[in-house]
C-alpha cells in the first residue's frame, strides 16, 4: 500500500508548471505553419541538438523524415548530459547498431498526444519502434480533490515530459528530461556486468539473494554501489569470511529488493498526485524490519527526481514510520531507472543497515 508523505507539489506550483517548462530555442509550430518532418524540426531546435546528433550517429535522420506516423520522446540536452554526453562528438564510439535499439525505444509508430493516454493511469504500455519493446507510461492528470487542481504530468520509464504535443508533419514529438536507459537480459545479468556493484554482487551471492534475481517476474532493487558499502565496513574480503548464520541476510542484503514490484521513480511523483500519497511501505521480507520508499520533484524548476528508502526498527522505536533509524536518498538521474526485462535498478549512495545492525541477537 501507498503510505501519506509530505510532497512538493502544492495547487499554485500545479498551475505555473508547465508554463515554467517552455523552452525559448524550441521552435513550436503553431496552426498557420507548415508542420516539419520530425527528422527535420529535430535537427532545427538548439534543445534537442544532442537528440539530433545521436539521430545522425545512427543513420536514421532519412528514417525519421519518412510518412510515419510516429511519437518521439525526445531527450533533452541536459537528459544527455545527465549521462556525460555533451558534445555531438562524443557519440562517434558508440555502436550505431546499438544506439539505434536506444532510439527506437523512445519511438512508436503511431500518433500518441497526452489525451490519448488514460486519465490516473500507472503503467501503460505501448510497443516501440525497437522490436515492438514496451515502455512504461503514467499520467497524473489530478488527484481526489477532484480536477480543479490539474497536473497532467506524464511519465514515461520514470522520465518526465517536459514538453508534450509538439505537432510535426508525420506524427508528434515529447520532450523528456531523461534518457531512457532499457537493457533487455535479468537483473541479475545489469548487475553482473557492472564492476561497481561487484561488493554488492558477492552480497547477494553470499546470502542466497544473488538466483532470484534471474527469474521470471518482476522486481525493483536499490542497489548500493562498491563505495558505499566499503565506507559501511563490507568488502569483498569481509563477505567471504562473514558467517551467514550470525546475520540476518534479510535486513543485510535481502533488504534492497522489493519483489513483485517495479517502481520507476516518477511513479512515486504520480502517485502522490492521483491518490494524495506518494511511498510505498512493508515488513522487509523474513524480518521484523520496516521499510519505506518514497519520491519527490520540483517539476516548477525541472530538478531531478529524489527516492529515499528508509528503515525502521519497531522493536526500538515507539512511531517507526516517523523516526527512520536510516534514510539514504538517491537523485542522480544517469544512475536510476535501469529498465530489465525482469526488473528495474536504482542507484543508492550509501547503505541501509550496518553489519552490526543485522547481527543476530
Amino acid at each position: 500500500m501507498f503510505i501519506n508523505i509530505r510532497t512538493c507539489l502544492t495547487a499554485a506550483l500545479i498551475a505555473t508548471t508547465f508554463a515554467a517548462c517552455k523552452h525559448e530555442d524550441l521552435d513550436v509550430p503553431d496552426e498557420n505553419k507548415t508542420f516539419r518532418l520530425a527528422g527535420d524540426f529535430i535537427r532545427n531546435n538548439y534543445d534537442l541538438s544532442m537528440f539530433a546528433a545521436a539521430i545522425e550517429h545512427a543513420g536514421m535522420q532519412e528514417e525519421l523524415n519518412t510518412v510515419g506516423p510516429y511519437t518521439i520522446f525526445a531527450p533533452n540536452n541536459t537528459a544527455f548530459a545527465q549521462l556525460g554526453i555533451n558534445r555531438p562528438s562524443d557519440f562517434a564510439n558508440m555502436n550505431k547498431d546499438s544506439l539505434r535499439n536506444l532510439l527506437h525505444y523512445h519511438m512508436l509508430d503511431r500518433r500518441l498526444l497526452r489525451a490519448d493516454l488514460p486519465t490516473n493511469s500507472l503503467d501503460t504500455r505501448y510497443a516501440s519502434l525497437y522490436e515492438g519493446r514496451e515502455p512504461y507510461f503514467t499520467f497524473a492528470t489530478y488527484g481526489s480533490s477532484g480536477p480543479a487542481y490539474s497536473s497532467n504530468f506524464v511519465f514515461v520509464n520514470g522520465a518526465f515530459v517536459v514538453k508534450n504535443d509538439v505537432a510535426l508533419s508525420n506524427g508528434v514529438l515529447h520532450v523528456v528530461d531523461k534518457v531512457m536507459k532499457y537493457t533487455p537480459g535479468t537483473v541479475q545479468e545489469w548487475l553482473g556486468k557492472r564492476a561497481e556493484y561487484s561488493v554488492f554482487v558477492e552480497g547477494l551471492k553470499k546470502f542466497g539473494y544473488w538466483e532470484q534475481l534471474a527469474e521470471e517476474g518482476t522486481r525493483t532493487v536499490y542497489a548500493p554501489d562498491n563505495d558505499a558499502f566499503e565506507q559501511a565496513g563490507i568488502t569483498a574480503e569481509w563477505i567471504q569470511q562473514a558467517n551467514v548464520n550470525e546475520y540476518v541476510g534479510a535486513r543485510l542484503f535481502g533488504i534492497y529488493i522489493l519483489p513483485g514490484r517495479r517502481f520507476f521513480t516518477g511513479d512515486f511523483i504520480a502517485a502522490g498526485i492521483i491518490f494524495g500519497n506518494g511511498g510505498f511501505g512493508a515488513l522487509i521480507p523474513g524480518d521484523t524490519y520496516k521499510f519505506t520508499v518514497r519520491g519527490e520533484k520540483d517539476t516548477y524548476r525541472q530538478q531531478p527526481t529524489s527516492i529515499a528508502i528508509t528503515f525502521t526498527d519497531p522493536a526500538t522505536e515507539e512511531r517507526p514510520w516517523d523516526q527512520p533509524v536510516r534514510d539514504v536518498t538517491s537523485n542522480i538521474p544517469g544512475r536510476i531507472d535501469n529498465l530489465t526485462d525482469n526488473g528495474v535498478v536504482h542507484y543508492i549512495p550509501d547503505v541501509l543497515v550496518l553489519p552490526n545492525e543485522a547481527e543476530k541477537k
